[in-house]
């Protein structure tokens, strides 16, 4: 083994290490993030998007949320996606849909811990 070697491994080890006691991302909303102007068009958003929930299905670091389509259209969904990224960076989102279907599925996922938040903003029937 060259010294080199050595050296990267040991750099390796000490990166993964550190990497390790960094604490993971913040899970805090910057509700600073939508502009006072965007904000009733969210707040109208979110509300249509949490009255469009229809079941939801649990996953390891999120839930998968069925959307009915007749409660909200798809640009809209993409649009409260839009502003949702801007101030909860820590989501995952994910909109998606299967040939026909009158239903939509949205996937919000995150770093450990973020279930919880999720369960409040979209809370079951």
């Amino acid at each position: 083994m060259t010294i080199t070697t050595v050296l990267c491994v040991s750099l390796l080890c000490a990166g993964t290490a550190l990497a390790q006691d960094k604490p993971g991302p913040v899970i805090a909303c910057d509700l600073k993030a939508i502009p006072a102007a965007d904000r009733s068009r969210y707040n109208d958003l979110i509300k249509r998007l949490r009255s469009a929930v229809r079941d939801r299905s649990e996953l390891t670091d999120g839930y998968v949320y069925k959307l009915a389509g007749n409660a909200i259209t798809m640009p809209e969904v993409a649009e409260w996606m839009g502003m949702e990224c801007r101030c909860c960076p820590f989501l995952k989102l994910q909109l998606s849909t299967s040939g026909s279907q009158p239903d939509w599925l949205l996937t919000l996922t995150g770093p450990n811990g973020v279930k919880t938040l999720l369960q409040v903003e979209f809370p079951t029937r």
